[in-house]
């Protein structure tokens, strides 16, 4: 992990180091919320179709019922015409259908795999393909076997360059993941510095959910906000927020900004119960 990751936008109102920068016929990367034409002022979109487009180049749709984006495959397909023999499809390998970068992993669009006419050959290719991310991408959650030896000292990584660049890594994946936690804000209104990106979990629903915040946003707004996402109420019993950390959790001061209490990708529990003083 020597050399850089990913592309900025070219939107330079944006400049997001974008994990999945996605090339647009101008000849610009973009991250998925600035690759439509309308959304960067696109020169080719405005300048009219040329005499050589045909109907056929039309962008495939995003398959997810409802969304109106196009598909990476559509821009795969585009950017690479002239050398498109051997080219690897942009397709869910599971249900084998093109989606947008919002919607592209199975859990976004309820994927349904495909019956495997091979099972042997599928399972080695997904064990090839996971070994491959696990190589390049290393999770932050424990895996199965790791939960069944002790870790050592030795297992940890106490590199703090490779550390930074693991956690810088992870934390990219979260930005494009992440939704607003005010509906009221969208992306292009709100710059990258102005965003704290966390992961909420509740006590009944430990899947964290990647979520960004304005920095001005205080924890009590923070709860009110998550309350309506996590359907829970605080009319019977109050909520609270919790920072949870390998040492425990920490309770947040409502009125206190969530930066002044929080980095940024850190870990929050949105919780019925006070942690133990």
């Amino acid at each position: 992990m020597d050399g850089p990751i990913g592309a900025h936008c070219s939107l330079s109102s944006c400049n997001i180091n974008d994990f999945l920068p996605i090339k647009c016929k101008c000849d610009h990367l973009f991250c998925k919320d600035h690759i439509f034409p309308d959304a960067h002022s696109c020169p080719v979109a405005s300048a009219g179709p040329s005499e050589t487009n045909t109907p056929a180049e039309k962008l495939q749709r995003c398959a997810v019922d409802g969304c109106r984006k196009p598909s990476l495959e559509a821009f795969v397909s585009t950017s690479t015409r002239a050398d498109s023999e051997g080219r690897s499809a942009a397709l869910c390998s599971g249900c084998n259908k093109a989606f947008c970068a919002e919607h592209r992993e199975p859990k976004f669009h309820s994927c349904v795999p495909l019956k495997a006419e091979n099972g042997a050959e599928d399972a080695s290719k997904n064990a090839k393909a996971r070994a491959l991310l696990n190589k390049h991408f290393p999770s932050s959650q424990p895996s199965s076997s790791s939960l069944s030896e002790p870790k050592t000292s030795s297992d940890k990584v106490v590199n703090p360059k490779k550390l930074a660049q693991i956690k810088q890594v992870q934390l990219m994946k979260m930005r494009h993941k992440a939704k607003p936690a005010d509906p009221r804000d969208k992306p292009t209104s709100v710059s990258l510095e102005q965003r704290l990106y966390v992961q909420v979990s509740t006590e009944t629903d430990t899947t964290p959910v990647p979520y960004w915040f304005r920095k001005t946003t205080v924890a009590g707004k923070a709860i009110d906000l998550l309350a309506n996402h996590f359907k829970m109420s605080s009319s019977t019993a109050p909520l609270y927020l919790l920072n949870a950390t390998e040492d425990g959790s920490t309770l947040l001061n409502n009125s206190t900004p969530l930066p002044d209490q929080l980095d940024d990708g850190s870990s929050v529990v949105l919780s019925r119960h006070k942690p133990p003083e």
